[in-house]
């Protein structure tokens, strides 16, 4: 095996492995592990697809443990996470319903956002969410949260030498990142405001 290609398996496992501590919901760069894997594909190291397809098996190799954990009735894990992030025990407990109104649409929120996994998902699961549906459903959010974050660096790579040339080229750049960080929570909270603006009347 050539120097370059012990580079490029070793860059795949380290996506697989950090897609699946990120999707964990612990502090942990999963998403700059792949944003720093298209930016590699782009470079001509390792494959895009493949990229894309391991991030999103290793996110969904932990979603299945956060289903299993709700299917049982184990709350363990939960309390241990909360721990760990330091959220108090009714953290999202006032947003359940605004999440699982939305069904199947909240299995696919919950690849983005920690607290729908956390609050949203043994809601679903214990109204009768099976793991099939689960799993074709976790599949759609996976493989496009892999794709957002992995297309990122695929584009930024892309463009890096013309950009890094000037300074407006790297405010770009930063403006991208920043843009992609900010937006999914700006989305969830205006999503959760209309949701409880609904249910009011």
């Amino acid at each position: 095996m050539s120097p370059s290609e012990k580079y490029t398996a070793a860059a795949y496992l380290v996506v697989f492995v950090g897609a699946l501590i990120d999707a964990t919901g612990l502090p942990f760069p999963g998403r700059l592990l792949l944003a720093a894997a298209g930016a590699s594909a782009a470079a001509g190291n390792g494959s895009l697809a493949v990229f894309i397809a391991l991030g999103a098996l290793g996110a969904m190799l932990t979603d299945q443990m956060w289903f299993w954990t709700a299917t049982r009735g184990s709350v363990w894990l939960v309390d241990v996470y909360r721990r760990l992030t330091r959220r108090p025990a009714s953290a999202g407990a006032g947003s359940v319903e605004s999440f699982v109104r939305y069904g199947p649409l909240s299995v696919i929120l919950g690849r983005f956002f920690t607290v729908v996994r956390l609050v949203a998902w043994p809601v679903l699961i214990r109204k009768g969410l099976a793991w099939p549906r689960f799993i074709v459903l976790d599949a759609i959010g996976a493989f496009t949260w892999s794709t957002i974050w992995v297309g990122l660096g695929w584009i930024v790579d892309d463009q890096w030498q013309d950009a890094a040339q000037t300074a407006s080229g790297w405010l770009m750049i930063m403006g991208v990142v920043v843009l992609v960080a900010l937006a999914g929570p700006l989305a969830l909270r205006v999503w959760r405001r209309r949701a409880r603006e609904g249910g009011a009347h």
